[in-house]
């Protein structure tokens, strides 16, 4: 047997006087999440992208939601739909760095926020009594206490860069690791969902996952990487902008979500998110990495041959849900929403909106067109 003993004069175990824990002691869970296959309770995300994509405005919509506790766009991971609703939550905004007074709450009204449920956190105070900016991990007890007084769900730090510490090397991931792992357990012990906003960095070309400003490290340590980018052209649905998942590895990636920046029916000075449904893009596909460009007309017209075949194939028997349709032509063809959508376009088919007794739209029927003969071909397709 070894002579050699610990030092008892060290201790680095913590309070259990152990070096080690059994997992057997861990009680498995589910991830929560606060919008299904974007962003997840207790952990880290990040959104990111360039200057003119309306970030801070997207940012402003999503406190919103909460806010209210209202839908968010429904998640689509294949041809499953996942509707995020939760009761309404307080949010905290930090580091925004538009004026409240005629930035900042003039887009959170235009967007049916809940102002009592919105907060930002009030500048720390230094020695000498002088606010100044919040910085991590130096002020993260004083984060930690604005999420525990308001049970907030949400924290926005917009932009993360400016809440770095000035010693800290932006390239270096070491450093950088050091001082993000104190937001990613405060967000673990809050069970605070905190999202982070950066811009995209210059390297047009790189992969989706690539595109965030600075080191490395910040995409290793969160969940959720979100992509902002315009589209090369106009959505079906009227999208001029997508989000797409760059990174995550907590649930199946979901289809990318359209958005357009509107002006408010109030003001239209003041911007508004508009969200536009789903759009048949990568990741690496909107941001425009080599390698990943969007098919042009060309190679994209079989595919939509294809469809609408399937189309007057499938609505032959008569009227059907729009999103069962969308569904069997999908799994039949292999061609995204965008290609069924245009499809049913060509086709001129008819679209009808059915109420609930709520008043509200329940679902849509598409049908065929009176005239539009539909004879059996020999490349029909099996539904």
């Amino acid at each position: 047997m070894s002579d050699i003993v610990a030092d008892e004069r060290v201790d680095t175990s913590g309070e259990s006087g152990s070096a080690i824990r059994r997992l057997s002691g861990v009680k498995p869970t589910a991830v929560k999440w606060l919008w299904y296959g974007w962003i997840p309770l207790g952990k880290v995300s990040i959104l990111e992208g360039d200057s003119d994509v309306g970030k801070s405005t997207v940012t402003l919509a999503m406190a919103a939601i909460v806010s209210q506790g209202k839908p968010w766009p429904t998640t689509v991971v294949g041809a499953k739909r996942v509707d995020s609703i939760a009761d309404p939550a307080d949010v905290i905004l930090v580091g925004i760095e538009d004026d409240e007074d005629d930035t900042i709450v003039p887009r959170l009204i235009a967007a049916g926020a809940d102002l009592e449920r919105i907060a930002t956190l009030n500048r720390p105070v230094d020695e000498w009594g002088d606010a100044r900016p919040f910085t991590i991990p130096d002020d993260i007890a004083w984060l930690r206490q604005g999420i525990t007084e308001t049970d907030a769900k949400l924290v926005v730090i917009d932009p993360i860069s400016a809440c770095m510490p000035e010693n800290v090397k932006h390239g270096v991931d070491t450093s950088i690791r050091r001082v993000l792992m104190h937001l990613v357990e405060l967000a673990r012990e809050t069970r605070c969902a905190i999202l982070l906003v950066r811009h995209f960095n210059k390297a047009a070309g790189m992969s989706a996952k690539h595109r965030g400003g600075g080191s490395v490290a910040y995409s290793a340590l969160v969940r959720s990487v979100i992509s902002a980018a315009p589209l090369v052209r106009e959505s079906e649905e009227g999208a001029k902008y997508a989000l797409a998942r760059a990174i995550g590895n907590l649930s199946k990636g979901p289809a990318s979500i359209g958005y357009s920046l509107e002006s408010s029916p109030d003001n239209e000075e003041v911007p508004v998110v508009a969200w536009r449904g789903t759009v048949d893009l990568t990741a690496d596909q909107l941001v425009g990495a080599d390698g990943a460009k969007v098919a042009d007309a060309r190679k994209t017209a079989p595919m939509r041959d294809a469809a609408k075949q399937a189309l007057k194939q499938l609505l032959s028997a008569g009227p059907m849900r729009s999103d069962e349709v969308i569904e069997k032509v999908q799994q039949a063809t292999g061609a995204g929403k965008g290609t069924v959508q245009s499809a049913s376009k060509d086709l001129a088919v008819i679209k009808i909106s059915h109420y609930g007794d709520d008043g509200a739209i329940s679902h849509w029927t598409w049908e065929l067109p009176p005239g539009l003969q539909r004879v059996k071909e020999p490349d029909d397709v099996e539904f």
